[in-house]
């Protein structure tokens, strides 16, 4: 009996083998090149456009972040006067 080795694949792995799966489909359903490139070159805009909505949220959200963390810090902490009777 043999033993099998089982073999962990990364994450990245698995989505550049589907990847190329996915590139084998469109070559198979769009034969002619210049349809595929076009096909291609729209795929990847797609992808450069979700990738820069999530650089604007996450750019947002840092700015906003600073500002209170700016806020906080140009506060002066001063002593309070509290009574006691």
């Amino acid at each position: 009996m043999k033993k099998e080795e089982l073999k962990e694949e990364s994450l990245q792995q698995e989505v550049e083998e589907l990847r190329r799966e996915f590139f084998k489909l469109f070559e198979l359903i769009l034969p002619p090149r210049e349809v595929r490139n076009e096909v291609m070159k729209n795929i990847y805009n797609i992808e450069l456009s979700f990738l820069r909505i999530i650089k604007t949220l996450v750019d947002y959200k840092v700015e906003r972040l600073e500002k209170k963390v700016g806020k906080r810090e140009g506060e002066k902490r001063g002593v309070k006067k509290v009574e006691v009777e």
